[in-house]
């Protein structure tokens, strides 16, 4: 946590080390082929489980001007537009207008983390990093320098040769407001769900829209500092961040992107799994799995 010149100057330290103690187990366990991989506090948890992304018959066709039919976000708002800010209220002793602004920094930041283009295909981390406090942002630099697969749990960029449609990704959940634990402090949990559909050169190697769309939910709390802080800290800090991929290719994932499920597929799969119910990978709501389908 930041410095706050009430408390222990080396308070910040203290608390990133101990921050980067929980994120620097965040690559174990995570494995091979697509499917789904599951993160809890940025701990990876991940276990081996058969998942078949095969379309039951008849095949759907997918339409690449519609590249979400055929899945459950075929009908949730594009982009931008599905991150929606709630009424503000005040929140203990912050201000309803300080909570509305809070909410529109962070709707700023999951915008650029997740949906602006130049982040997710060109890797323009900067983008988002400086939306961020300055201290924050020290903190943070390192992370997508040095360990990509943790820094995906705050931004998400596309494997090397892979790139979205046109379409918008769809986007679900919501964002709301708490006092944090130290004075000064405002949190913003958010709790959404992103699903981005990517082109392909080879159409007919294509079963159905799954093949193409990828799936992130991630559960992002994010503290918002006053001025009870040092200049630099005032701002956005990530403070946790946990979720899961769904329907993506493992070996882009292991190192900390993002491809499609085509990508990468099993020689052999077993159509024993052809009527799964994917309706919990996209709802926000569910609990977060333990378990993962990447062996």
């Amino acid at each position: 946590m930041p410095e706050d010149p009430q408390h222990d100057a080396g308070s910040a330290r203290s608390f990133f080390k101990r921050y980067r103690a929980k994120v620097a187990t965040l690559t174990v366990g995570v494995a091979v082929v697509a499917g789904i991989v599951a993160f809890n506090e940025v701990r990876g948890t991940a276990e081996p489980r058969t998942v078949d992304v095969k379309a039951a018959a008849p095949p759907v066709q997918v339409d690449f001007n519609r590249p979400f039919i055929g899945t459950p976000a075929a009908e949730w708002p594009d982009g931008a537009a599905g991150i929606i800010t709630p009424p503000a209220k005040a929140v203990g002793p912050f201000t309803a207008q300080q909570v509305e602004d809070a909410y529109a920094q962070v709707r700023q930041i999951l915008i650029t983390s997740r949906l602006d283009r130049a982040v997710l295909e060109q890797h323009d981390v900067e983008r988002y990093l400086k939306l961020l406090a300055k201290d924050s942002q020290k903190k943070m630099r390192p992370v997508f320098g040095n360990d990509p697969h943790e820094a995906h749990a705050y931004a998400t960029r596309l494997a090397a040769g892979y790139t979205l449609l046109p379409a918008e990704p769809k986007v679900r959940g919501r964002m709301w407001a708490e006092q944090g634990a130290k004075a000064g402090e405002l949190v913003v949990h958010t709790n959404y769900v992103f699903a981005y559909a990517f082109g392909i050169d080879e159409p007919d190697r294509l079963r159905n829209a799954m093949d193409i769309v990828a799936v992130g939910r991630w559960d992002v709390d994010y503290s918002v500092l006053g001025d009870k802080y040092t200049p630099n800290s005032r701002g956005i800090w990530p403070s946790r961040s946990h979720g899961f991929t769904y329907s993506m290719g493992c070996d882009a994932l292991r190192a900390g992107y993002l491809a499609p499920a085509y990508s990468q597929r099993r020689a052999t799969e077993s159509p024993d799994n052809q009527s799964e119910d994917r309706t919990a990978y996209f709802d926000p709501d569910a609990e977060v799995p333990s378990q993962a389908t990447c062996d």
